[in-house]
């Protein structure tokens, strides 16, 4: 069991069942921020220390800085990583705010103008080529950091853990990253979770299952696809907090004027916790077809959702014929449908 302790006056102590070393991140109710502790089997765990409540943004956080833990053979190695790595985003970060204080505070203005022309042209500038060349390299500089640190520990389950904490959206493109650790750090746990994002289960052929979701208004409706009106339903798995899902939404307005009239529909899923953050992202986007949100994630389990976002085409007998298409080439796959 996993044994906490809150501090030396009030031993709270929570025993959590584990079969394999695990990240638990310790919160408390109604407070943002987390504290992450790495736990394995059969470990006596004693987290001691103080923490400091702050009052900022839209919920009270508490900082969890000032703890020493005691009884955890993974937690230093653990902190050292992660560690080294956000002091190497740090350091790019900051060495990118001294050199170009000017454009970034010029980008800041216009963003909150909404005048993305100013940044455009911006951008046209020589200053604005070197600003883009730096922070593209220090891209690639983080990315080989990040792959360095991960092989450090490719003998273990912290290369496959340290891909999911830093590897951002992880798809085949890391697979030769994955492909270089050993049986050990492939059969563990995060692992198994790196593995589904590199070679991931495929949903083709499949009938698309039938899922309960909840409606704007709070009422459940099961969504099935089996038997539609329509001759083909595009399915867009999706989350307010998510860059990427918001950045795709103008090529899914394009697809869906271009071809709704021809037989086209489409139907936005949300992965939010929060109904009121996905309610004021639906208010802003103006999206024409019907949204639902997954608050209890039983459709990410039924579909094998392993990113976001993740968009799923069907016929209408309810097959998947297409998945996790996006930009240029979901519209070059809907154009081919409809050419047929």
């Amino acid at each position: 069991p996993l044994i906490l302790q809150v501090n030396a006056q009030e031993a709270q102590p929570l025993r959590i069942p584990l079969n394999e070393p695990r990240l638990v991140v310790v919160g408390v109710k109604g407070y943002a921020g987390g504290y992450e502790l790495l736990a394995s089997p059969d470990e006596d765990i004693t987290v001691s220390g103080r923490v400091h409540k702050e009052k900022n943004g839209r919920r009270p956080t508490i900082d969890f800085q000032k703890l020493s833990v005691a009884g955890a053979a993974w937690q230093l190695p653990y902190q050292s990583a992660v560690s080294d790595y956000l002091l190497h985003v740090d350091s790019l970060a900051t060495s990118v705010s001294n050199d170009f204080r000017d454009v970034q505070k010029f980008i800041r203005q216009a963003k909150q103008e909404k005048n993305e022309q100013a940044i455009a042209e911006m951008y046209q500038t020589i200053v604005g080529h070197e600003y883009i060349g730096r922070v593209m390299g220090n891209y690639a500089s983080l990315n080989n950091y990040y792959k360095a640190i991960v092989l450090q520990h490719k003998e273990n389950f912290l290369a496959p853990m340290l891909m999911l904490r830093f590897g951002g959206n992880i798809d085949k493109t890391q697979r030769s990253l994955y492909d270089a650790m050993s049986d050990e750090a492939k059969q563990s746990y995060y692992g198994r979770e790196v593995k589904d994002f590199v070679y991931p289960p495929s949903m083709l052929g499949n009938i698309a299952p039938t899922v309960a979701v909840l409606t704007r208004d709070g009422k459940e409706k099961l969504l099935s696809f089996t038997h539609q009106t329509n001759r083909y339903l595009l399915l867009d798995f999706w989350a307010s907090w998510c860059e990427p899902c918001l950045n795709e939404v103008p090529n899914l307005k394009r697809i869906y004027e271009k071809y709704h009239n021809k037989g086209l529909d489409l139907i936005g899923l949300s992965v939010d916790r929060n109904l009121d953050d996905w309610t004021e992202t639906l208010d802003e986007m103006e999206e024409p077809w019907c949204n639902y949100i997954d608050i209890d994630k039983q459709a990410i389990l039924e579909y094998q959702v392993k990113y976001i976002p993740s968009i799923f085409i069907m016929d209408a007998n309810g097959k998947i014929i297409a998945e996790k298409l996006r930009g240029e080439d979901l519209s070059d796959f809907i154009d081919t449908l409809f050419a047929e």
